[in-house]
């Protein structure tokens, strides 16, 4: 029996699962254009001290509700997960701006701007964003409408 032989374009996540399942009963060739594997997943090393740290740079999100196929897959591959907490922080040098919304202490780590009138104003402008996006997205008016329309 002759195995059909597919060619597999990119190396990210579908790319791989599709090698990894089609590979039991076909040849399979894989392109990618970069010089490595893994699409916009991606781990660099950065230099923390004498030491180098591994941070991920593009898979950020996993969870099992939201990602079943996924999570299906790593089973299947082994791939040991354990569970974390999803938070975003940033830091601008230039405009000495930090920001954590995790908690109260996070969102102030910077006391200053527990009298900061700037500061203010943006969790004001954050917190008026996230009421009107919930009720818009409750208006039956916007229900049809994609997000560029």
């Amino acid at each position: 029996m002759n195995r059909e032989r597919i060619a597999i374009v990119g190396t990210g996540i579908s790319g791989m699962a599709c090698a990894h399942f089609l590979g039991r009963h076909h040849d399979i060739t894989v392109f990618e254009k970069d010089t490595r594997v893994g699409g916009h997943s991606h781990t660099v090393m950065v230099e923390e001290g004498s030491s180098h740290v591994p941070v991920d740079t593009g898979f950020m999100v996993y969870n099992e509700v939201t990602y079943p196929l996924l999570t299906r897959l790593f089973r299947e591959l082994d791939v040991a997960t354990k569970p974390t907490s999803m938070s975003f922080s940033v830091r601008h040098s230039l405009q000495d701006l930090e920001f954590n919304g995790g908690s109260l202490n996070l969102l102030f780590g910077q006391r200053k701007n527990l009298v900061n009138v700037r500061f203010w104003k943006m969790l004001m402008q954050i917190d008026r964003f996230n009421r009107e996006t919930v009720e818009e997205l409750a208006n039956p008016t916007f229900g049809d409408l994609s997000l560029r329309e």
